[in-house]
């Protein structure tokens, strides 16, 4: 067959049941023809582009150590895929350049220390380039579950009346928008049953705030309140707070809600209905009630005297609560999940169950009354002075709690685990076998007090100090170290990811331009990238997918490495070819002799992909960040005029090997003076990748904007429009009786 295109055709479209998308994604609409495209000058028919990440790493609590630097391309809680990985430490920054997918608008950067401990940041994939810095103290993930999103700012805007001096007798009802926009002023109220009150000024003085039905106070960021006479809620009345809010008596007996992004300072709230949500500070003095149904989540820092909790709900605290008083958990509440830090001047009273997925810290005594349990998780770490337990501690997580009490533990352990330290759990106590002769510790409990517990933005206390185990001294801990035993490889790095596959397609008469169905030789590829402790890479590692042989001629195909071919050694499969100064690795040398069938008709039954996969080693290799991250530089020749015919993607430059006499001829445009490579005069690729595998290529000879009708206006648009084109199954976007699927083909 003629195949008569050079594109590079990549991209992988779902991994959804083949049948059941392309079912989906049928439509009978076609594109333009690849002859009408007017591309601007210029364009690199990349759907991928580069983004160099620099890390830096400011935890000093490890001197130099090195920390591990993952990249990913998504949440990695969420199934993002590694695309990179290396080492930095406090004197070393992380630098790479990676190749990503356009269609990637955020990538994620994990830092993982020495001690385990994990911080991670969201960066901007948009950016060219993106600095990382991971402060003094790393782990900034928890178990944040139940953060309240701040809603719309307050403004003074949409206002049916706005007062700007002082005011007596103000009544407000549904539909009545009251701005207070003055500034040393008091307001005082008559009737509030509904609207909205919003407070922009500044030194505002409420007076008789008793508010009804759905009626809401909203204060801006900047603002500063001060209700003299105390504050009410009732029915669905709410409260939102961006500003400074203080008063000297506040009943919360409304089902609405108390938003808090600002700072409320004053006594207990009176808390019966409704919700609670900090996100800000809120400093109250005497006892704090939270009643009845009440939902109580604290994303931000309390300070206080002492708190019961008597809900009926989960109190969540995802941020700080610090009292120089008592801490009572009563038995009406489910459970108190501790996010973060909880710290109690005084005692712990645990009539139910609380969760403790970071820091307890209580100065006075500690009862867990009944069978009630504390529940410690992963390097949770809970500290007392000292402990009557008739229920128990009890170490939930993967990895191992901390329990640490300073004085005497009364209480009478028995048969039922009462009484007991049990589970996933280390026991810091002198008298822990204090007249029970060891029998407080059951199921995998254990003395001991030199359990690592890093301090971060929660744990402001933590425990002992990080043994490191460098088994090969390379500089990396066994722990974040990919191969703890080999001091020549620290980090495994991908192209595309860890799991996914890119893919290229080309057309095989350059220096004619074919008929750009890009099935002539379609090869799908990931490559892992082995470095060592200092970021230099010492193998590749290569896994291959010929899927399709539209192709008549018999080409071969291979891959060049931006690296000499003297430096490298060990090659397991493929050849290393000879007469080349950078490393070539040519995989065969006839794709006829490969793949029983072409797989590019529907109406023939296709083959199974033929899969390639070789490893080298690299002596004395370049960085990371020099030899890159990509599909590196494929390519094909037709054997049948001989190893120099060959054909790379768009830019590419040609091997050693290759004939540059045949550049400018036909319809290729290619210029050595120029720097110019594998396109034709109208500014269309021999070959394009495409960041994705599978990539159901077009049916034989199907110009490729029959088949995917956005290609045609991405590639006009300079690839800014339809970035999408390859991997959207949205209506519009394809026409799949032009598109080979071997399931649908079966």
């Amino acid at each position: 067959m003629k195949k008569a295109f050079l594109l590079i055709g990549l991209l992988a479209i779902a991994v959804l049941p083949a049948c059941k998308k392309e079912k989906a994604e049928e439509t009978n609409s076609v594109g333009n023809s690849i002859d009408d495209i007017k591309v601007p000058d210029g364009f690199s028919w990349e759907s991928s582009r580069y983004i160099d990440v620099v890390v830096n790493i400011k935890d000093q609590r490890f001197g130099n150590a090195s920390h591990a630097i993952a990249v990913y391309d998504g949440n990695p809680y969420e199934g993002g895929n590694l695309l990179s990985k290396g080492s930095a430490s406090t004197s070393q920054p992380y630098s790479n350049k990676l190749y990503i997918a356009k269609n990637i608008s955020e990538l994620y950067v994990m830092k993982l220390s020495p001690d385990s401990s994990r911080s991670i940041e969201k960066i901007n994939a948009n950016l060219s380039v993106a600095n990382v810095s991971f402060p003094e103290k790393g782990d900034n993930e928890g178990n944040q579950a139940g953060m309240k999103a701040k809603v719309t700012a307050v403004s003074c805007t949409g206002c049916t009346t706005t007062i700007t001096s002082s005011t007596n007798s103000v009544d407000v009802s549904t539909g009545n928008v009251i701005c207070i926009t003055g500034n040393n002023i008091t307001v005082s109220f008559n009737n509030v049953t509904g609207g909205t009150i919003k407070v922009c000024g500044t030194n505002v003085t409420l007076t008789s705030l008793n508010m009804k039905g759905s009626a809401t106070l909203q204060i801006a960021s900047g603002a500063t309140i001060n209700s003299n006479s105390g504050i009410n809620l009732d029915d669905v009345s709410s409260i939102q707070n961006e500003g400074l809010l203080s008063f000297t008596n506040f009943n919360m007996n409304s089902t609405g809600t108390v938003l808090n992004d600002g700072t409320i300072t004053g006594p207990a709230i009176g808390m019966n209905k409704g919700s609670f949500i900090n996100n800000g500070t809120y400093n109250f003095t005497g006892w704090l009630n939270v009643n009845s149904s009440m939902i109580f989540n604290n994303s931000g820092t309390i300070n206080g005297q002492a708190f019961i909790n008597n809900s009926q709900q989960v109190l969540t605290n995802n941020g700080k609560i610090d009292l120089s008083g008592d801490f009572t958990q009563n038995s009406s509440s489910p459970n108190l999940v501790n996010n973060c830090a909880l710290i109690i001047g005084g005692a712990f009273t645990m009539n139910a169950k609380v969760s403790n997925y970071k820091l307890i810290k209580v100065a006075g005594h500690t009862n867990i009354t009944g069978t009630n349990e504390l529940a410690q998780y992963s390097l949770a770490m809970f500290q007392t002075n000292t402990l009557n337990m008739d229920g128990t501690i009890y170490g939930r997580g993967s990895n191992t709690a901390l329990a640490k009490i300073a004085g005497n533990i009364t209480g009478n352990p028995n048969a039922n685990g009462n009484g007991k330290f049990q589970g996933n759990l280390q026991v810091c106590n002198s008298n822990i076998n204090y007249n029970t002769n060891g029998s407080r510790l059951a199921s995998g409990a254990a003395a001991g007090c030199d359990l690592y517990v890093a301090t971060d933005n929660c744990n402001g206390t933590g425990n002992g100090t990080p043994t490191i185990t460098d088994t090969d001294n390379d500089g990396v801990a066994d722990n974040i170290d990919e191969y703890p035993n080999d001091p020549n490889k620290a980090n495994n790095n991908y192209y595309p990811s860890s799991t996914g596959m890119a893919t290229v397609a080309f057309e095989d008469q350059w220096p004619i331009k074919g008929d750009y169905d890009l099935n002539d030789l379609v090869m799908s590829y990931r490559y892992k990238i082995v470095t060592n402790a200092s970021g230099k890479v010492v193998q590749v590692n290569g896994t291959l997918e010929l899927n399709a042989t539209g192709g008549s001629f018999p080409n071969g195909f291979g891959i060049e490495f931006p690296v000499s071919r003297s430096s490298v050694s060990g090659l397991t499969s493929g050849t290393l070819e000879a007469g080349q100064s950078k490393a070539v690795v040519i995989l065969f040398t006839n794709m006829r002799t490969q793949a029983s069938n072409w797989n590019t008709d529907p109406a023939q039954a296709p083959s199974a992909p033929e899969t390639y996969s070789f490893t080298f080693n690299i002596n004395n290799g370049p960085t990371l960040s020099n030899f890159g991250l990509s599909g590196y530089n494929p390519f094909i020749w037709n054997s049948d005029k001989g190893r120099g015919n060959e054909i790379h993607l768009l830019g590419q430059k040609p091997t050693d090997l290759a004939n540059t006499s045949l550049f400018g001829t036909g319809d290729d445009n290619s210029s050595t003076q120029n720097e110019r490579y594998y396109v034709t005069k109208t500014g269309l690729p021999y070959a394009i990748e495409v960041p994705v595998s599978p990539f159901y290529y077009p049916i034989e000879k199907a110009d490729i904007t029959q088949a995917y009708l956005k290609f045609a206006d991405w590639a006009q648009s300079g690839g800014m429009s339809y970035v999408d084109w390859f991997s959207n199954t949205a209506s519009g976007y394809r026409n799949t009786s032009n598109i080979f699927n071997p399931v649908l083909s079966q």
